[in-house]
């Protein structure tokens, strides 16, 4: 029999099923570039159990700061070195954004705007993504949701514990990212307070308190940088010496970043790019936020009474300005504002609706379905991942499974359209983590050839010509993954028997210095194109890695046998 109730019971059931497909990706072999790169430094760390010095590819790494490497190499210190140990962290941090989004949803508004925020958090599309593509932003989601929330509460309350707390995570977001974190931070905080006419409660004193204590809980990362670089001005870093890592941290990596200046350089500048990239990074629930922020700005515009609360639109309003006006730009910077936008979008569902709105969701809805229904059929159809069955019948479930939900009575109408949705969210990425991806990660050269590696040649030492490095074989493999420079294997200067691994393409010219031992397709399964998703002419744009060993002066192998 129906009840009221049920209404809740399923937002909640199909919150657990969105924090399970959030994990799914948890096995899933770790890509190169970045990714792999994050939990090769975190290797290193636990191999030389050295916590101060990030080391990348044998030479010191100033690019990102300390914390997320110390949390994967705990995690591995835990439950070793593993793909599931790598990712673990910042999966868990992704379900304390969703916890915070929940609770800092509910302190504004109600439970059940809390519980739908929650449910678009972790159902939007490119939250996924980070889940199972583990970079800084899946730290970030959680820790600045996190800060927010403390910081509205020692405002509110007010309370020590919960400036300490927020100070806390905004340290941690700092030691993650670097100084420019605490933009989105300030902005949800000190814009809300603007905007609802809390002035004074803006200036207050115990901001000056939390700048304090944030300098504080950073002084490990401080201490780190000082102790690496600008204790050793000898270092070449950004092929010069005398870097500071103190200067850099405050001043280079976030404001040349900003500007594209800095040593790093090479993003670039689309002040509209972000209105496109949450199109689609915040599917299903983009359309809804694009129309949730037009009733905003058009209700104060005349003045009307306000009901979406001022400190989750001015965080989201601050960060997504923030990211239009730099100069470096990546589409999974945005993720760090969709807890704001979730809590926007679930205020904006759940309030009593016109005859228009309502009719405007439902189409919403049902184009949503149809465009990942055509997805979900042309990929396999494209990619041809494996056999049709265990795709069909996850299609066949969800397709029963929405059409119950589109026929049981619901005391609320949002209700069926946040739980269609949002199956259909989880039904495509369960796919995506489940079938499309591990088949494609079969052409990532870098781990294939390392678990290949493993298996034929364990612990022996891989030698990685410098111009085809990856981070994916230095991490999986189970033995040194040293580079080695280019001009070397031109001249056949390399230890003779050494196993060697590289693109077909640069060692095909001097492949009369070696003997040819394993070959692996090889693509950058990251930045995929059209050509390569379809199996039809993904043969044109694969290329090769090989696995040689170095020849002796008279020809022979030296200390390893072809493989057959």
């Amino acid at each position: 029999m129906y009840h009221p109730k049920n209404d809740s019971v399923w937002l909640f059931a199909i919150l657990g099923l969105a924090a399970i497909t959030n994990v799914s990706g948890l096995s899933v072999t770790i890509l190169d570039d970045d990714s792999a790169r994050y939990a090769a430094i975190a290797k290193t760390i636990v191999q030389h159990h050295d916590f101060i010095n990030l080391i990348s590819n044998g030479a010191d790494w100033l690019d990102k700061p300390h914390l997320p490497f110390w949390l994967t190499a705990i995690s591995f210190e835990i439950f070793g070195l593993s793909t599931s140990a790598h990712k673990l962290p910042g999966v868990v941090l992704v379900l304390v954004a969703a916890f915070y989004t929940y609770a800092f949803a509910e302190l504004l508004y109600d439970k059940r705007v809390a519980l739908v925020a929650a449910i678009v958090l972790l159902t939007a599309e490119h939250t996924i993504i980070a889940s199972g593509d583990v970079r800084a932003e899946a730290y970030l989601v959680g820790f600045i949701v996190a800060a927010v929330y403390h910081f509205y509460q020692a405002g509110r309350v007010p309370s020590r514990a919960h400036l300490v707390a927020g100070s806390l995570f905004a340290a941690a977001a700092v030691m993650t990212k670097g100084i420019f974190v605490l933009i989105p931070i300030g902005g949800a905080i000190v814009g809300g307070l603007l905007l609802s006419g809390q002035w004074k409660q803006a200036f207050h004193v115990r901001w000056i308190a939390a700048a304090f204590l944030i300098l504080l809980f950073i002084s490990p990362e401080l201490f780190c940088l000082w102790q690496q670089f600008d204790a050793h001005p000898e270092k070449v870093v950004f092929g010069r010496t005398g870097v500071s890592g103190l200067r850099f941290f405050f001043w280079d990596s976030q404001f040349g970043r900003f500007f594209n200046t800095g040593p790093s350089r090479h993003g670039s500048n689309e002040p509209f790019r972000y209105l496109y990239v949450a199109l689609w990074a915040f599917l299903p629930w983009s359309i809804p936020l694009y129309a949730a922020v037009y009733d905003v700005f058009k209700k104060l515009a005349t003045r009307q009474r306000q009901t979406t609360d001022y400190f989750t639109l001015s965080g989201a309003l601050v960060t997504f300005l923030l990211f239009s006006a730099s100069q470096f730009q990546h589409d999974h910077y945005l993720t760090i504002a969709f807890p704001f936008f979730a809590i926007v979008v679930a205020a904006f569902i759940c309030r009593p609706a016109n005859p228009a709105t309502v009719l405007g969701a439902n189409v919403w809805q049902w184009l949503y379905i149809g465009i990942a229904a055509a997805i979900y059929v042309g990929l396999q159809l494209l990619v041809r991942p494996g056999p049709w069955a265990g795709p069909a019948a996850l299609l066949v479930g969800a397709a029963l499974l929405l059409l119950y939900l589109h026929k049981r009575p619901w005391q609320q109408w949002q209700t069926r359209l946040i739980a269609a949705m949002a199956v259909t969210s989880m039904v495509v990425n369960l796919y995506l983590n489940f079938c499309i991806t591990p088949a494609l990660l079969k052409y990532q050269a870098g781990s294939e050839m390392a678990f290949y590696l493993n298996k034929r040649y364990p612990g022996r030492e891989v030698l990685q010509a410098g111009n085809d490095y990856s981070y994916a074989l230095e991490f999986y493999l189970h033995a040194p993954a040293t580079s080695v420079d280019p001009r070397l294997v031109r001249a056949g200067r390399l230890p003779q028997g050494a196993l060697l691994y590289g693109s077909a393409n640069e060692l095909y010219p001097v492949s009369d210095k070696f003997e040819l031992l394993y070959r692996t397709p090889s693509y950058s399964v990251s930045h995929p194109r059209p050509e390569f998703l379809n199996a039809a002419t993904r043969d044109r744009v694969v290329g090769e890695s090989w696995l040689v060993v170095v020849l002796q002066r008279d020809g022979s192998p030296a200390g390893a046998a072809a493989d057959d």
